[in-house]
């Protein structure tokens, strides 16, 4: 009904003026045509019925509109004053990062041997490239000159070509092993996300171009997570100056993964324990 009132309106007035223009049309005195007296006689007037004047209509009683109650009056709003916004972390440039890398690993460890880790330049492109010799197999031994095992590898003689590689050798990885697993692995992973811009710089400056260091990083984890755990007797050869693994499965091993067989066994678990660990939490982060 509430659409039809604006309708219902219009009629309303339409027919109050309709009514109004026969009011005033039939209460209007009629004016006779003048005609000549000697010519035609003029009949005595009959008696005209004449129409009540129509009652007034009564005035519509006005309309009350209740006036609206005032709006209470809103609280002036403070204005608080915005502390500037602190920007963003700003990654230093590639050849000056060296300092970044070192505070960041050092909070990574309680281990006193981490400061001989961080005491080498050039932090991150040795790591890129160590890291991605060992995803392509091979061992760079230059960039960890400085955390290389204390002493000489040792082997006891059999026979004339023959040897057994001494377990008294495995102990010379362990101070390396005993800092790589007091690494807390979830800080790791967050330290590695943080810098991963300088590690794709460095990963591009060795001539790759697809930028892509997270794939050589997992490459390189998975080569050494495959690495077999050696418990018994490891038999070698010496042909010429370098040692070979008498099992040729062992032989067929990439050189950075027959560098971990030479850590023996419970180092071996130890770090595949741990890189597993903090591949892990970087998964967690990077999905």
């Amino acid at each position: 009904m509430a659409d039809n009132k604006p309708i219902l309106i219009a009629l309303g007035i339409a027919l109050i003026v309709l009514i109004g223009a026969l009011v005033y049309y039939f209460s209007s005195p009629q004016v006779e045509p003048v005609v000549e007296a000697t010519q035609i006689s003029i009949p005595e007037p009959e008696s005209v019925a004449v129409l009540p004047e129509p009652e007034p209509e009564p005035e519509p009683a006005p309309l009350l509109v209740a006036e609206p109650e005032p709006l209470p009056e809103a609280p002036l709003a403070v204005i608080e004053e915005q502390e500037p916004a602190e920007p963003d972390f700003v990654l230093p440039l590639l050849n000056g990062s060296d300092a970044l890398i070192r505070d960041g690993l050092i909070s990574l460890s309680r281990h006193e041997g981490i400061n001989r880790w961080v005491s080498v330049s050039q932090l991150i492109r040795k790591f890129v490239g160590f890291t991605n010799a060992v995803a392509n197999g091979e061992v760079v031994k230059e960039p960890l000159q400085v955390l290389g095992p204390i002493g000489s590898f040792k082997a006891l003689k059999l026979n004339n070509d023959r040897y057994l590689m001494d377990r008294g050798s495995f102990e010379r990885y362990s101070m390396f092993v005993e800092i790589f697993v007091s690494l807390d692995s979830q800080r790791v992973a967050e330290l590695y996300v943080l810098i991963l811009p300088l590690l794709e710089q460095a990963y591009t400056e060795l001539g790759n171009d697809d930028g892509s260091f997270n794939a050589v990083l997992f490459k390189a984890v998975g080569r050494l997570l495959e690495t077999p755990v050696v418990e018994g007797d490891i038999g070698l050869v010496r042909p010429v100056v370098m040692y070979h693994y008498t099992d040729p499965t062992l032989e067929a091993l990439s050189p950075a993964q027959k560098q971990l067989v030479r850590m023996g066994p419970v180092n071996t678990r130890r770090l595949q324990s741990k890189m597993s660990d903090i591949a892990g939490q970087l998964r967690k982060i990077l999905d």
